[in-house]
């Protein structure tokens, strides 16, 4: 027998089994913990459905609350049962850790009584960030976005910035592109991370910074046209602008324009085939027309004697031309019917 390689055995590991495994079998808070950092968050999410809430309470306790909001932002089911499990203020804290456009998605999974007990509970500081997304609707760029990114302020030296780009990196993870601000929140540009690592000098950073950088505005309406607009860019965030100010309230993440433009594919109803009208009742016309001309044919060339030629042509062509319409009409009819079965 030939020996797996590496990346056949990881293809081969069933990463929930051994999360429910370790859960039970590790009663130690630290080496539970540090053997789950070894995995990912979404398939630590996947593993909640199969432990009990006992077992599920030892891992969050295990993991701290900001390692349980990274899960439960992977959580797509039975949202509200887990949180039913937690205390109040615990889910408070949790909500607080997740990235606000995350914990928006929560707290609409959530009961009414149990999201406001939630909200109750939390800073201000992260109370407003899931207002602010909340108070767009659905089918706005604003519902989409989330205040998880990096922010400048222009004017700053290159020391300065970076300095500012770590801090801000502690809590927020979106770093691949940083954005700037002017002294009134307007959005002055964007650079990429990579551009700011390399600069030598203030210089250098100006030249990077991109001014005519792509945004939309937070109560823009999302459509087709626009959606394709921005994925054509290929940039890893957009950023969205108020309506009224133009201060930049947050960005909308190329994972989150994927996923919604997948979301509307997937809404697009399936085609159905069908006989065009005209087609489908020509056999009827057909068929109603031929009789009628015969009719009228009949008609004219009752009581018409051999002297009256113009009586007795009209009564043959309305005839004739009456008996090939009634045969197309009926023949079209049965072609039809053979189609059908």
């Amino acid at each position: 027998m030939t020996e797996k390689n590496n990346e056949e055995i990881m293809d081969e590991r069933y990463y929930t089994q051994e999360i429910f495994d370790l859960v039970r079998k590790t009663p130690d808070r630290k080496k539970l913990a540090k053997a789950l950092s070894n995995y990912h968050d979404n398939d630590i999410a996947a593993a909640l459905s199969y432990l009990t809430p006992k077992e599920r309470k030892h891992l969050y306790d295990s993991l701290g609350i900001e390692n349980t909001s990274h899960v439960f932002a992977y959580i797509d089911d039975d949202v509200d049962k887990y949180f039913a499990e937690l205390e109040a203020d615990q889910a408070a804290d949790i909500i607080e850790e997740m990235d606000a456009a995350d914990a928006a998605d929560i707290l609409e999974e959530l009961s009414d009584r149990k999201a406001k007990e939630i909200i109750g509970l939390m800073e201000p500081e992260a109370k407003e960030d899931i207002e602010l997304i909340n108070s767009y609707a659905d089918n706005q760029f604003g519902s989409l976005m989330t205040t998880n990114f990096i922010v400048v302020k222009t004017g700053l030296s290159l020391k300065e910035t970076m300095k500012s780009l770590v801090e801000q990196a502690k809590e927020n993870d979106n770093i691949g592109t940083i954005y700037l601000i002017n002294e009134n929140d307007t959005l002055h540009g964007a650079i990429d991370l990579r551009d700011l690592l390399t600069a030598k000098n203030e210089e250098d950073l100006e030249a990077s910074i991109i001014s005519s950088y792509p945004y939309v505005y937070a109560d823009e309406i999302i459509d087709k046209d626009s959606l394709d607009k921005l994925i054509d860019y290929d940039e890893d965030s957009i950023p969205v602008l108020s309506e009224r100010t133009n201060a930049l309230l947050g960005v909308i993440t190329a994972q989150d324009l994927a996923e919604i433009s997948f979301d509307e594919l997937d809404e697009q109803p399936e085609p159905i085939e069908t006989v065009p009208q005209k087609e489908s009742r020509l056999w009827m016309v057909l068929l109603i027309l031929g009789l009628l001309l015969t009719t009228v044919g009949a008609i004219i060339g009752h009581g018409s004697t051999a002297e009256d030629i113009a009586r007795e042509t009209a009564f043959i062509i309305l005839l004739v031309v009456g008996a090939v319409m009634s045969l197309s009409g009926l023949y079209f009819s049965l072609h039809k019917k053979e189609e059908v079965k």
